[in-house]
């Protein structure tokens, strides 16, 4: 566990962001995409109880996706 991450951090939803790719990069990048998911166990490891996976926007624009996570950030349901 990392000395960085204190108890008001892990009270907080933890929301991991696939990242946005191209339709091609989706279909065809997979190990990256499995790296990506695997965050989700290192975040538990880490202490997270709640995380929200954001990935419904893969292969195409991310702007409803950031929008929300800036919303999320801003009513403080999320920690960056």
């Amino acid at each position: 566990m990392s000395d960085k991450i204190r108890p008001q951090h892990l009270s907080r939803k933890a929301i991991l962001n696939v990242r946005q790719s191209p339709a091609c990069q989706v279909t065809h990048n997979l190990e990256s995409q499995k790296l990506q998911y695997a965050m989700q166990e290192r975040l538990r490891q880490l202490g997270w109880r709640v995380i929200e996976v954001v990935d419904e926007d893969l292969g195409r624009s991310a702007a409803g996706t950031v929008t929300r996570g800036i919303r999320a950030y801003g009513a403080g349901q999320a920690y960056s």
